[in-house]
């Protein structure tokens, strides 16, 4: 284990409110990962597109989407203006964001199935460019905000129990109001009439959380560094681009989050209906279990700093990440062994909360830590190269990670069609046989992607002597610029060469 105890260079700790306000802006996040894990439920079983088409236009919206992503992280990086790299596009976002999401779940009646295709990959796309204008920028501010190695640690902390806080309203509203149970629709994820209703209301909250996060960081702006002015020739940008990227931390983090993707596309298309037809369980249960994850959120935003302190960063987020996929594996593995309570039984719904518990707080953790360390990567790489570029890193993150997801998008479609799944089934039609199938499918697909995930992390290479020696790097090279500027000359051949705070 590395030793991570050596005192580096004083930087600025962020106030706690500033890091509730910049966490705002997850609530967007965690709220649109919920509704937008229910696309597929919604288009296949309300709406009555064969799961296939479903599965074709989220996976071409998302891997389109992982392209123009870099393209946003490195303008947002070189971006010059009145309001800073990261802000004017934040603000420009939240408009266009809103309508297109509210028109994503409203679908003219009467429609061909290709042309409730065209509608849903067209305002998909829409959807996920107008958000990336926020998401993008929003991210790349937090290693600006918080240069601190544990502090970061904290404020990712706080930003993830934001995020899943925001998931949790929105997932109370859709299963303890919208998705109340009728005599028509016993299972209120059923009932056509409770879907716009609940997108309408989960779109308002989510511009207050952009517009929170926006408005509330908006006076850091003079703190903040702004670039160069430069020439910005094709060459020039590909070459930056190139040298920002050419390092190993960043291939380390970019080949996990490449993995992980696939398994974040299979369970987040097949999240519900194993819920709803594997366990049987009505909207308000399924709600209950996604509010332990509040629960587990918070807990995970006090465990996860005092453990990567003591163990490390990295043996931290192997640990929690294995840990947590055992504790959301067993349940489904003991049902199939006929070990675990079945639907309708009275301790099913508890025993499935301390397991979820458990899961969650565990890969929370994780989770927390792991951001913290692709945001070490992006002083990894200022040191290197003398360019701040946080947008282009953090969002080269997600590059991979969104072809792979687009790409295992597809697999919950044709995991639904190898069961023979039906479209907006009658009740009944769903047998037990045909659920079991598909946990039979779901389940080791899973587990292996997610374990070869989490042992990717074991290459990566910052610790907090890194993290220290790479801020006195860029500091050093500063005052070097400085110097140079003020006696005429060039700085020195070679040496990373920067702007702004650190």
């Amino acid at each position: 284990m590395a030793d991570e105890t050596a005192r580096g260079p004083a930087v600025e700790k962020l106030s706690l409110k500033v890091k509730f306000i910049y966490g705002a802006g997850a609530v967007e996040y965690g709220a649109r990962i919920f509704v937008m894990g229910l696309l597929l439920f919604f288009y296949n079983q309300i709406v009555g597109l064969p799961a296939a088409m479903v599965s074709l236009a989220l996976s071409i919206s998302l891997l389109i989407d992982a392209f123009w992503d870099p393209m946003i992280g490195h303008v947002s990086d070189n971006l010059r203006s009145r309001l800073g790299r990261r802000h004017l596009l934040m603000y420009l976002s939240v408009a266009p964001f809103f309508l297109f999401f509210v028109l994503l779940f409203r679908p003219p009646e009467g429609l061909t199935d290709w042309q409730t295709f065209a509608w849903l990959l067209t305002f998909l796309l829409l959807t996920r460019f107008s958000v990336s204008l926020f998401e993008v920028p929003a991210a790349a501010l937090g290693p600006e905000l918080a240069p601190d190695y544990h502090d970061r640690t904290v404020m990712m902390g706080v930003r993830y129990a934001l995020l899943i806080g925001g998931g949790a309203v929105a997932t109370s509203l859709g299963y303890f109001w919208f998705f109340r149970p009728t005599a028509a629709y016993p299972h209120g994820q059923l009932n056509p009439e409770a879907w716009g209703p609940l997108t309408l209301t989960v779109g308002v909250m989510m511009l207050a959380a952009m517009l929170i996060c926006t408005l509330g960081t908006h006076h850091r702006i003079p703190r903040l560094h702004q670039p160069p002015v430069r020439r910005a020739s094709l060459s020039r940008t590909l070459g930056d681009v190139a040298a920002t990227l050419k390092n190993w931390n960043v291939g380390v983090v970019v080949v996990a989050a490449m993995i992980s993707g696939m398994a974040a596309g299979v369970y987040s298309g097949l999240a519900l209906y194993l819920a709803t037809y594997f366990w049987g369980l009505p909207a308000g249960e399924v709600g209950l279990l996604e509010m332990v994850r509040l629960v587990a959120a918070v807990l995970a935003a006090f465990l996860a700093p005092p453990l990567s302190r003591r163990f490390g960063k990295k043996w931290t987020c192997m640990g929690l990440f294995f840990a947590a996929v055992t504790a959301n594996s067993l349940p489904y593995a003991l049902a199939l062994g006929g070990l675990f309570p079945g639907k309708g039984a009275p301790e099913l719904l508890p025993l499935l909360a301390v397991f979820r518990f458990f899961g969650d707080t565990l890969a929370a953790g994780g989770y927390v830590v792991v951001t913290s360390m692709i945001a070490d990567v992006t002083d990894d790489a200022l040191a290197k190269t003398g360019r701040r570029s946080e947008g282009l890193l953090m969002s080269a993150d997600s590059f991979l990670q969104q072809v792979t997801t687009a790409m295992s998008a597809m697999l919950p479609g044709l995991i639904l069609a190898a069961v023979e799944f039906p479209e907006r089934p009658a009740p009944g039609m769903v047998t037990d046989a045909m659920a079991r199938e598909l946990v039979m499918i779901y389940l080791p697909i899973t587990i292996a992607i997610s374990t070869l995930s989490i042992a990717t992390w074991a290459f990566f290479r910052i610790d907090q002597t890194t993290h220290e020696r790479n801020l006195r790097t860029a500091r050093e090279a500063m005052a070097r610029a400085e110097a140079a500027t003020e006696s005429g000359e060039p700085p020195a051949v070679g040496a990373p060469v920067t702007s702004g705070r650190i």
